[in-house]
């Protein structure tokens, strides 16, 4: 297929390596051309410099290929979305964008196109295995979903590193989380509902609410209770907590400089350099608990940093995740918007995902 991969950070650029090697021609876009030049020394794709901001031009572009995998921050996603709806392209994407994806639906099918939305590691794999839970246990009453990327040595006092867009972690530690009680939607504050647990070889570690459900609180309306917590060290919940019911990620305008900047941008940027500092060596963990009529089914996956190709572990569950699917999209039967949990419901299709990340030594426990 001839595919384009529209960012070149942390998630595109593994995306885009990982596609070369299945044999695919791949384009990267990216207005960041030191992505796009470090992306170039590593494998062999044709990198173009591009401001997708710029929507006549980006749906000209993008009319020309197979398919589009969207790696951009989330802010830009459902943007992502309707430029590839109006370019009539098929479009696999890894934003997690704040918008409900569905609201493309009706003319996605109408344009006989399809859209991935959450293609990546939860949700995305997270919903995969979800929905092929609820094929082969024909549904259950609960889902609870634990999942997170950590380092491997932690640093106080955040005790995590960055491997994804800080903007999207800060988003997440502020949009309400939504959660299911008794089949009702409810919203509660992120970063709340703190528990403590261990894993072994890592140790103990927190959990707390963020949003992470989305597609599943329209496609699971028959699941009684469904939650998802997000897993760091402890200490890291409260330690937020504090950070923004002090305002320091607000859009208060503050005097720097003789001109005024937002507070919330003057502490990201001191964020990111902090949490840039130090190994990337990661681990990612994913935890499914199931039940239904009082039987309990477990999923995990703990995975480590590659640091043969110097790989995060977050890009490894995240980007290959996102890559498999944009290269069996084109077998799934239907048009529109197909959440990913859809593509755990079909066997043949979910099938190849699971043994396409066992070949990237992804592997899924089953208890």
């Amino acid at each position: 297929m001839n595919i384009c991969v529209v960012g070149a950070g942390m998630q595109g650029s593994v995306i885009a390596q990982d596609l070369v090697c299945a044999e695919h021609k791949v384009t990267v876009l990216d207005n960041n051309i030191t992505y796009l030049r470090q992306l170039k020394k590593i494998v062999n794709v044709r990198a173009q410099q591009f401001d997708v901001k710029s929507k006549v031009k980006f749906i000209r572009l993008i009319q020309k290929f197979d398919i589009v995998v969207g790696a951009l921050p989330a802010a830009l996603g459902f943007y992502t979305m309707d430029c590839c709806l109006k370019a009539g392209v098929d479009l696999i994407d890894l934003s997690y964008s704040p918008e409900d994806p569905f609201t493309f639906h009706e003319k996605a099918q109408q344009a006989r196109i399809k859209i991935v939305p959450d293609a990546g590691f939860a949700p995305g794999l997270s919903n995969i295995l979800i929905g092929e839970a609820y094929q082969q246990l024909e549904g259950f009453d609960t889902v609870r979903v634990l999942v997170g990327g950590i380092p491997q040595s932690p640093q106080p006092p955040f005790n995590y590193n960055m491997t994804w867009s800080l903007d999207d972690l800060i988003e997440a530690y502020t949009r309400p989380a939504r959660i299911v009680r008794n089949y009702k939607i409810t919203q509660i504050k992120p970063l709340s509902g703190i528990e403590e647990f261990a894993v072994p070889k890592i140790g103990r570690l927190e959990c707390f609410h963020t949003d992470g459900l989305r597609t599943l609180l329209r496609t699971m309306k028959n699941v009684k209770n469904m939650e998802e917590k997000t897993i760091r060290y402890p200490g890291h919940a409260h330690l937020f907590q504090t950070i923004l019911e002090c305002g320091f990620f607000s859009d208060l305008l503050v005097p720097c400089n003789r001109r005024l900047v937002k507070l919330r941008d003057v502490n990201l940027e001191f964020l990111r350099n902090l949490l840039s500092k130090g190994d990337k060596k990661d681990v990612t963990i994913l935890i499914i608990e199931l039940e239904k009529n009082g039987t309990k089914k477990r999923l995990s996956c703990v995975d480590y940093y590659d640091g043969k190709n110097n790989i995060t572990s977050m890009a490894r569950m995240t980007a290959y995740t996102g890559s498999v699917i944009t290269q069996c999209i084109k077998n799934y039967p239907h048009f529109g918007v197909i959440p990913p949990e859809y593509l755990g419901m079909e066997k043949n299709i979910c099938q190849f995902i699971k043994s396409e990340l066992r070949k990237r030594n992804i592997i899924i426990n089953k208890k």
